[in-house]
């Protein structure tokens, strides 16, 4: 009896300490992506951006690049919150790191405002981008409507603490530099 309660007693501790580490990872992502709609980019990045990323990328030239891709004259851009967020169970060590993977779907809308490019281009683009099964042109708002699921890995050196990096296909070799291969297979 003593043992079934002794197994019981961990199990449930075990399970509750994975879905505390869930939970903070889905609570510090929408963090993040809160910040990055706010356009509040260096924040975002001091606190949420991988700190191996940012070696490669410095933060200074990021910001610079996130203002000028948000603030492009021309071009609207709506930003919302990260759905259907689901964390990983699966804890991945690797050195002194900690990484968990991360699938969420991710919509964006973007309006074009230039005389010199016309929608049908502009979706051509958006389409060879992201696919076309993902982008939509929404007529009464004159928004291209993008529609994603998206990945990204959690890193952590304290399971407490954790930095994001989004992964895509295109990205690959660099993101070999810092996240480990198994995510990189698996990438859709």
């Amino acid at each position: 009896m003593k043992k079934l309660l002794l197994f019981l007693c961990i199990s449930f501790s075990v399970l509750s300490f994975s879905q505390t580490i869930q939970s903070d990872i889905e609570g510090q992502f929408r963090d993040f992506n809160a910040l990055i709609a706010e356009k509040n980019f260096d924040k975002a990045l001091d606190l949420y951006v991988n700190e191996d990323f940012l070696k490669i990328f410095p933060k200074d030239q990021m910001v610079q690049l996130m203002d000028q891709m948000f603030n492009m004259e021309g071009i609207d851009f709506k930003i919302y919150k990260p759905e259907d967020i689901a964390v990983s169970k699966d804890v991945v060590k690797e050195g002194d790191k900690s990484y968990i993977k991360i699938n969420y779907r991710q919509s964006l809308d973007i309006k074009l405002n230039m005389p010199n490019v016309t929608n049908d281009q502009f979706y051509a683009a958006l389409q060879e981008e992201f696919g076309a099964d993902h982008v939509q042109f929404n007529d009464s708002t004159k928004f291209f409507e993008v529609r994603m699921g998206k990945e990204a890995i959690a890193s952590s050196h304290n399971l407490k603490n954790w930095k994001f990096t989004v992964i895509e296909k295109k990205q690959i070799p660099i993101l070999r530099q810092f996240i480990p291969i198994q995510f990189l297979k698996e990438l859709k």
